[in-house]
């Protein structure tokens, strides 16, 4: 049955999603775990179009966080794989959307040929406008903050930063991607309700939305509830 979608008097700018429940479809369903990756690969791309249809400006995925290295040595082997897999086959579709990637995190640790695949994604996307695709891969928001921190204090000891100077304007200057907005609206899959690492300083006035449709599952009428949800709130930031 289809979802109902009400009218919009807002859209977002900048969506973040945690693509949670891959492994949760696959067992539920008797799957192999590759079916599940495979099926949350197809999500994404049911949500990179509903994020073109709503003229977002960012669309940011937790792809691979830092901790995800904690798995089966198989399960991350898969994971190298499909996401080697997915920069390949989604290029041509990304670049006639006039979508382009970002890699947010550190991806130097990843297999040679899932670094070639990601780096060719965004060389072959680098001059699209429509939406900016950020993956975060590899990535800590914790670690963000902390390079962040580090790259500060190197100034403050070499005397070409005094400690007085540093406002948030500075900080945000030391994050991964300065020039981007923060999220608007962060949609989470799965049913869990935590922010699991995910861009903690960007965070900070950002609307959740959270529901226990697996990722794989998760389509652009889901997502298309999930802005319309965001429209319906009022953001006082505090007031």
């Amino acid at each position: 049955m289809a979802l109902s979608i009400p009218a919009l008097s807002c859209s977002p700018r900048h969506v973040a999603i945690i693509m949670d429940g891959n492994r949760r479809w696959a067992r539920e369903r008797g799957e192999d775990l590759s079916e599940g990756y495979r099926r949350g690969v197809t999500a994404l791309r049911a949500a990179v179009r509903a994020a073109v249809t709503h003229k977002l400006e960012v669309l940011t995925v937790y792809g691979f966080s830092t901790e995800n290295w904690r798995r089966e040595t198989s399960e991350i082997s898969l994971l190298m794989q499909i996401c080697a897999g997915a920069a390949q086959s989604e290029v041509f579709g990304l670049v006639r959307e006039a979508v382009r990637v970002r890699i947010v995190g550190d991806i130097s640790p990843f297999p040679p040929a899932t670094r070639a695949a990601l780096a060719q994604l965004v060389r072959a996307t680098a001059r699209n406008s429509k939406l900016t695709l950020q993956l975060a891969l590899n990535y800590s928001g914790r670690a963000e903050i902390l390079a962040a921190i580090q790259s500060i204090a190197r100034d403050v000891e070499s005397g070409t930063l005094l400690p007085e100077t540093i406002d948030e304007d500075l900080v945000r200057g030391r994050l991964y991607e300065p020039q981007c907005p923060d999220p608007d609206l962060l949609i989470r899959t799965g049913g869990d309700l935590r922010i699991s690492n995910f861009l903690l300083y960007q965070l900070a006035y950002t609307e959740l939305f959270t529901t226990d449709v697996l990722w794989p599952d998760f389509s652009e009428e889901h997502f298309s509830c999930a802005v319309a949800e965001y429209a319906r709130r009022h953001r006082r930031y505090g007031e």
